[in-house]
């Protein structure tokens, strides 16, 4: 897939940017040094330590050409529109589309709740799963929701953060959007019911998914078209909400301000 190839070629690229990045204190004959804090040093080579222990190694190429080509471009005369004009459609429709899609994910929660030791949620999963899957007309309707059987989401980047798997580099995948290279790992192992059809039927499902996902965050384009920094503020509200899925109550004692704790409490709702 071309997202698949381009978030690889981005990551190569960050990575040795952060290798190539001045850092005077470095030798790679000292002994390794286990302090958190000289941790995060060695390993941001000089950086700023971003939530998650993220690094924007290229910043300049994501904020400059990425950024100002999904934000400036794609998403203004594209995606904005056409995610505006998906939210006038009837209620029905719209939870139509999202259910059938929150049903897919449904059974990486199955799994991924038990590799965090969430059994009884993993036991709710599964039962979601198999009642939308055939009461529910193959998840077009959340019946389980209606029987009091809340989702438990549970991705594999949540899972993989609990393990201790820091963000890694963050990256501006142009025509996709902000993305980490723990977050791109993870959506190779989610996004598995994807390689079972044919190439594309999955670029009409990611396309719709993508849409559903874009249309839900209408209410945050305020919060970002009025920042001082678009590509900041985008930045630290991505990294501190996967952050804070992995760790609520650290994310909740690093918010900074106002805007960016409405910003998560939405995309939360």
């Amino acid at each position: 897939m071309i997202k698949n190839f381009l978030c690889t070629a981005l990551i190569s690229f960050a990575l040795l940017s952060e290798a190539s990045a001045s850092h005077s204190n470095y030798s790679p004959m000292a002994p390794r040094q286990i302090s958190v804090k000289a941790s995060h040093a060695d390993y941001s080579y000089g950086l700023s330590v971003l939530p998650g222990n993220s690094v924007d190694s290229i910043e300049y190429i994501n904020k400059n050409a990425f950024w100002k080509l999904n934000y400036v471009v794609l998403d203004r005369y594209l995606l904005r529109p056409v995610a505006h004009g998906y939210s006038k459609l009837p209620d029905f429709a719209k939870s139509t589309v999202h259910n059938f899609f929150s049903n897919l994910s449904d059974l990486n929660n199955t799994v991924n709740n038990v590799l965090v030791g969430e059994p009884v949620s993993s036991g709710v999963s599964l039962g979601r799963f198999t009642i939308n899957s055939t009461v529910g007309l193959l998840g077009l309707i959340d019946v389980a929701k209606h029987m009091e059987l809340e989702q438990k989401s549970m991705s594999m980047n949540t899972v993989m953060g609990k393990a201790g798997v820091d963000q890694g580099a963050y990256i501006m995948v142009p025509a996709y959007g902000p993305t980490t290279e723990r977050s791109i790992h993870a959506s190779a192992v989610d996004n598995w019911p994807y390689y079972l059809v044919t190439p594309w039927t999955s670029i009409a499902c990611t396309v719709i998914n993508g849409i559903d996902a874009r249309a839900s965050l209408i209410p945050q384009e305020e919060a970002i078209d009025k920042a001082v920094d678009p590509y900041a503020q985008l930045r630290q509200v991505y990294l501190m909400y996967q952050e804070g899925r992995v760790n609520p109550n650290a994310s909740m004692e690093n918010k900074e301000d106002k805007d960016v704790d409405n910003y998560l409490d939405e995309i939360d709702d």
